[in-house]
């Protein structure tokens, strides 16, 4: 292949890429300019059950966000776990604590984790209560546990409208 026929070539490639790039670009612009979402993450504790999530998923012409969910009272919860029974004398609880950590089920340290980083990004965003939803990392509706409800109350407030 000449070096001309490549150079072409390359060209033509990188207007495609460029195209289709520009073309998700204004799609991700527009979904955001209508009041659709991308992350949405639920700041909750286990007593709080999340309601709405077939409505949002099943939403006709929109891309369904993507649900991020953090428990937390998880780390509570275990902790009580690891606590429970423990005797006054600190180094044999430290030790009985450390025994019972070490035995946790991978399912129990993933709640932690993703407790610990729900409390960490609870702080990023400034949420100081919960049930709290997060819509694009910026936004916040307190106190509702039904996502559809959350979502439209978003779009209102996009909109310039009162909820």
């Amino acid at each position: 292949m000449t070096r001309n026929k490549h150079l072409i070539l390359i060209y033509l490639a990188a207007l495609l890429v460029f195209m289709l790039f520009a073309g998700s670009v204004a799609q991700a612009a527009s979904q955001l300019a209508a009041g659709h979402p991308r992350l949405i993450e639920l700041f909750i504790s286990s007593d709080m059950p999340i309601t709405g999530m077939a409505v949002i998923s099943s939403a006709p012409g929109r891309p369904t966000p993507y649900l991020q969910t953090y428990n937390l009272d998880s780390i509570q919860r275990i902790e009580t776990q690891l606590s429970e029974g423990l005797t006054a004398d600190p180094k044999q609880s430290k030790q009985v604590v450390l025994h019972r950590f070490q035995q946790l089920n991978e399912d129990d340290r993933a709640r932690m984790q993703q407790a610990a980083i729900g409390l960490a990004k609870a702080v990023q965003y400034g949420v100081d209560r919960y049930p709290a939803m997060v819509f694009d990392g910026g936004a916040v509706i307190y106190g509702v546990t039904d996502i559809h409800e959350a979502l439209l109350r978003y779009q209102q407030w996009r909109e310039g409208r009162q909820p």
